[in-house]
């Protein structure tokens, strides 16, 4: 397999566990945030990359927002209505209001929005799935690298065995 094959396998398996993180903090309303994420590994002039994009709104939902900032009110009722928490115009707009004081006077993740977690954390999702899983996904990187060098050593005995030999 080559390298950029074997990253390919790797950035595939750092987006699942991203989107199982965020699933298990209970961040799943449209599912957006989720099916949205991608990844792309990358050549540079010293190895590779493997680049994981999302929403911008990502950042909001690993880092939260600090208290004292209003948060806009259209995309909480966006929010409202995708989850289906209340119906009507009148009350997701009363509800929306409502949240937005919560986050300005507590900031986000809230300490009532803790119970939609499976984990008792709802944010940080990006640390939290890199701690569950570095090991694994350095074992992987270094196996295969080490396939890489190993396979490239053979094609390079076999070659000069050729050389000499004839």
């Amino acid at each position: 397999m080559s390298i950029p094959a074997g990253l390919n396998i790797i950035g595939e398996f750092i987006v699942d566990q991203l989107v199982k993180t965020l699933d298990e903090q209970g961040h799943r309303a449209s599912g957006e945030l989720q099916e949205t994420m991608r990844h792309e590994v990358k050549r540079t002039g010293s190895g590779f990359d493997i680049i994981i994009y999302a929403k911008d709104y990502a950042k909001y939902v690993d880092k939260g927002i600090p208290s004292g900032v209003w948060v806009s009110v259209y995309a909480l009722m966006e929010w409202i209505e995708t989850k289906g928490i209340v119906t009507g115009e009148r009350e997701v707009k009363s509800l929306a209001f409502a949240i937005r004081r919560t986050i300005f006077n507590e900031g986000s993740p809230t300490k009532g929005s803790l119970k939609f977690s499976r984990t008792g954390k709802r944010d940080e999702f990006i640390k939290v799935m890199l701690d569950a899983n570095a090991k694994i996904i350095f074992e992987k990187v270094t196996e295969l690298f080490t396939d890489q060098i190993t396979l490239s050593l053979e094609n390079t005995i076999r070659e000069n065995k050729q050389i000499f030999e004839s």
